[in-house]
């Protein structure tokens, strides 16, 4: 019978239990933890419309219920009208497509006026390399994201045409404007303002952030999508290559796990800006085999299980042990 003095025995089960934490945490994993809302964007082989969020195909995609809350981190605090977003996702190895949906009983879609503003939508996730979840407004200056914004009054500049002041105040009278089609007498324009545009080929604004006040359009639009209301319902829907390319946007891959976000404005409780409904951040697994496994996704978790049941009945050999050595 394996006899060993109460130090040496003290000695060994520190070490094993050094050892077992180690592993955990080269492993990534936790012996408790608390239960994480996961989005799964299924393998779909079936073509998905990019510009229809009332697609039957996404049927095949499993419904998850986000819940919401008002913004109360940073100033301008408030908004939560919208209490909870319905998310799926779906993928098709090639691009990623996730589609937001609450309802909300007013269509608005134009923010010309000044007592006007928008309904509008947004998904964040961490910047590509980021190896910790940031915090989920608007990340930090170690931690940046990738922000997706989609907006109801660029969604109508795309469905019905541009409408500037003439057309939201029709009895307004103006001075004529020399040389309006100069495009000197256009700055945002010509400075290539996204906000200043009117003509437009998506309706969602691709942004990076890191930290309050850093919001920034990305230098790269690629992200597409369209947002349609229906019977008191908005459903939005976000597209993008898995990859796009570059640190400051976020990259997704068959087999791997990322983590999302999802905001809501409410135009008609006159929410904007900061005044919005946030969630803390889910996670998004897209399903497919990993196409370049790690330490982690190349070891068999079975393994990892029998690996961790050795070290702990190890360590009470050990102290059972110890306590029949002190006995006379």
């Amino acid at each position: 019978m394996l006899r060993l003095s109460p130090r040496r025995a003290a000695v060994v089960v520190l070490g094993l239990a050094l050892a077992l934490g180690l592993l955990l945490t080269q492993l990534d994993l936790r012996l408790v933890s608390s239960q994480a809302m996961t989005i799964v964007a299924a393998e779909t082989v079936v073509q998905v419309p990019p510009d229809d969020p009332w697609s039957d195909v996404w049927e095949q995609a499993d419904a998850v219920e986000v819940p919401l809350s008002a913004q109360q981190t940073s100033v301008p605090k408030g908004g939560g009208s919208i209490r909870a977003v319905t998310a799926r996702a779906l993928h098709d190895r090639d691009r990623l497509y996730v589609l937001m949906e609450w309802a909300d009983a007013t269509r608005d879609m134009s923010a010309i006026a000044p007592q006007d503003f928008r309904d509008a939508a947004a998904v964040q996730f961490p910047a590509s390399g980021v190896t910790s979840v940031p915090f989920f407004c608007m990340g930090q200056a170690d931690a940046h994201v990738n922000i997706w914004h989609w907006k109801a009054d660029w969604q109508a500049d795309i469905d019905s045409g541009f409408v500037g002041i003439p057309e939201a105040y029709p009895n307004t009278a103006a001075d004529l404007y020399p040389l309006q089609d100069d495009p000197d007498f256009y700055p945002g324009r010509a400075a290539g303002n996204l906000l200043s545009q009117t003509e437009r080929s998506t309706p969602v604004e691709n942004l990076v952030a890191g930290g309050f006040g850093t919001l920034t359009t990305a230098e790269k639009q690629m992200v597409g999508g369209r947002g349609v209301w229906r019977d008191g319902t908005w459903r939005v829907l976000f597209v993008r290559d898995l990859d796009a390319g570059g640190d400051a946007y976020a990259k997704f891959a068959p087999g791997r796990t990322t983590n999302v976000a999802f905001a809501v404005w409410n135009g008609s409780k006159d929410e904007r800006d900061g005044l919005k409904s946030v969630s803390q951040f889910a996670e998004l697994q897209l399903a497919g085999k990993p196409e370049a496994p790690g330490v982690r996704a190349g070891l068999d978790r079975t393994l990892v299980v029998v690996i961790i049941l050795v070290v702990v009945v190890g360590m009470g050999t050990l102290v059972v042990a110890a306590r029949v050595e002190r006995r006379p």
